[in-house]
């Protein structure tokens, strides 16, 4: 990943968790940039982590503590998978791994929809019994937006308002719902062929617009957050390798020369080569043929040979067996009497 890209990625995923109040040490930004850039390995830098958090949350007493390590190690894995990217169509199995994949660390409910009820400043989010249905016709809908530049930026950032309205009502997950939703917009965002920014409006601004288009259903602040974090995601094409200037010796080879006496001579060894390799070949499997054919004849005289030292045998011990019946017949003929 290209350094300006890592950079952008990184600042996104910093104020979309920084909306939640939570303030990133800069000594976590170095490590995921590191990390986007490939010179970090996220699994052996988060194991400490995880395992800290995990003891934390056995401690009552550390429930601040527990919960600021928690986000630190959201926001690796938010990283993470801001660069795996999501499939094309999305779909509610798409939210629900993506959540699986950022708290799938610490909580024991990662990858799923919440079923308790809940409320934000006494307003009430979504029935749970209606969460799975509403999330698959919101993503549904979502699908049917055309990507750019068929949809202007105005129109996608009116259409993101209203779809991201409906999914802070329905708050699907019980932990890091809010910072989950807005990983998978960006994730959306990017797949349709834009590119959200949430470091573009400060923290306070992104969760006041999200906390109005809950409470009062308006929508335009969320608007105007949109308009402001949204462009076109181009991608700038690779320059061209410089070639090295071609020498007098290379342009002359490409020209058209008569041929010599000598370039013929040698063009036409090449073509009778074949026929020579040909007779070798035809050659060859005469050769094989007739060694199978004198195999198969000293075979056959071998096995003529065995048999007729067997027949030989056979027919001594026929003689063999007559002399001892002539033998034994005058000794049968004293024991009669």
């Amino acid at each position: 990943m290209e350094l300006y890209e890592a950079n952008r990625i990184l600042r996104t995923v910093k104020a979309a968790i920084s909306a939640d109040g939570y303030k990133l040490p800069s000594s976590a930004e170095t490590d995921g940039l590191l990390m986007l850039l490939g010179k970090l390995d996220i699994e052996k830098h988060l194991a400490p982590k995880i395992k800290h958090a995990r003891a934390q949350a056995k401690q009552a007493k550390s429930a601040a503590a527990y919960a600021r390590s928690c986000k630190l190690i959201y926001f690796f894995r938010a990283l993470k998978a801001v660069e795996t990217g999501l499939p094309d169509p999305v779909t509610a199995i798409s939210m629900t791994m993506l959540h699986k994949s950022i708290v799938g660390d610490i909580n024991d409910d990662a990858g799923k929809l919440r079923a308790c009820d809940a409320s934000t400043d006494g307003n009430a989010h979504t029935d749970p019994k209606y969460i799975s249905g509403s999330l698959k016709s919101i993503i549904a809908k979502m699908n049917e937006i055309p990507a750019a530049p068929t949809t202007a930026k105005d129109d996608f950032a009116g259409y993101l308002s209203h779809y991201m309205r409906e999914l802070i009502i329905l708050h699907p997950f019980e932990s890091c719902s809010e910072f989950t939703v807005r990983i998978f917009i960006f994730l959306f965002c990017k797949m349709k062929g834009f590119a959200l920014g949430y470091h573009r409006a400060t923290p306070p601004v992104v969760k006041a617009a999200e906390q109005k288009a809950f409470a009062t259903d308006d929508v335009t602040p969320l608007y105007a957050v949109f308009t402001e974090c949204l462009s076109y995601d181009h991608k700038k094409p690779e320059p061209e390798k410089p070639t090295a200037p071609r020498t007098r010796r290379e342009v002359a080879k490409d020209l058209c020369r008569p041929t010599r006496k000598k370039e013929t001579q040698q063009a036409e060894q090449p073509q009778q080569q074949p026929e020579k390799t040909k007779s070798e070949t035809q050659k060859q499997k005469d050769k094989d043929a007739a060694k199978k054919e004198k195999d198969a004849a000293k075979k056959e005289a071998a096995n003529d040979d065995v048999i007729k030292r067997a027949v030989r045998l056979q027919q001594k011990i026929s003689k063999l067996n007559e002399q001892l019946t002539e033998l034994i017949k005058p000794l049968d003929g004293k024991d009669e009497n």
